[in-house]
């Protein structure tokens, strides 16, 4: 009777011990994309980090995305209701590549890079955007106005929630 009550505790200790450890390695690394640099001034910018989201994606990371500074002006919704990125055109030789380095048809790959957007949004990557420099920059009235941005599912956040971002991400990458 001592045995198997010895051989249950242990068996209890091990299990009570590699369990949290198996979710632990199961967990993804967090990679943080920090889009500093608006369209207008640079955009290779944002053109590459596109490219790279979908690449950490693939890779099985967590990926976080911080619309900030003047990145966040590239999606304020303009004049004709559309920002300045939205419906501007992936070259045709980087659709290429993209298909070849992701293995999929042409076809699959975005046209535009408003499609591209939604397209890393529903492979999971989470889009905040700076909500005290959208409201500096005139796009928004208070901290969760996201009226005049052209996407729904950007998280507006703040200081606090950026740094929170910034600190727990494993991998951190600025644009």
């Amino acid at each position: 009777m001592r045995r198997k009550n010895l051989i249950t505790i242990i068996v209890l200790t091990i299990l009570v011990i590699s369990i949290p450890l198996m979710s632990y390695s199961a967990e993804k690394k967090k990679m943080l994309f920090h889009l500093k640099t608006g369209f207008k001034q640079d955009d290779a910018q944002i053109c590459v980090a596109y490219n790279e989201i979908w690449a950490a994606i693939e890779e099985g990371f967590a990926v976080d995305v911080l619309i900030d500074a003047s990145a966040v002006n590239t999606y304020k919704r303009g004049f004709f209701g559309r920002d300045s990125l939205e419906n501007y055109k992936l070259p045709e030789g980087m659709r290429q590549v993209l298909a070849h380095q992701f293995n999929i048809p042409i076809q699959k790959v975005p046209q535009v890079y408003g499609e591209y957007l939604t397209m890393l949004h529903n492979k999971g990557a989470v889009f905040y955007i700076n909500s005290e420099m959208m409201i500096t920059a005139g796009i928004a009235r208070d901290e969760n106005d996201l009226e005049k941005v052209s996407a729904k599912f950007f998280k507006p956040i703040g200081m606090k929630e950026i740094i929170r971002l910034r600190t727990a991400a494993d991998y951190y990458i600025a644009y």
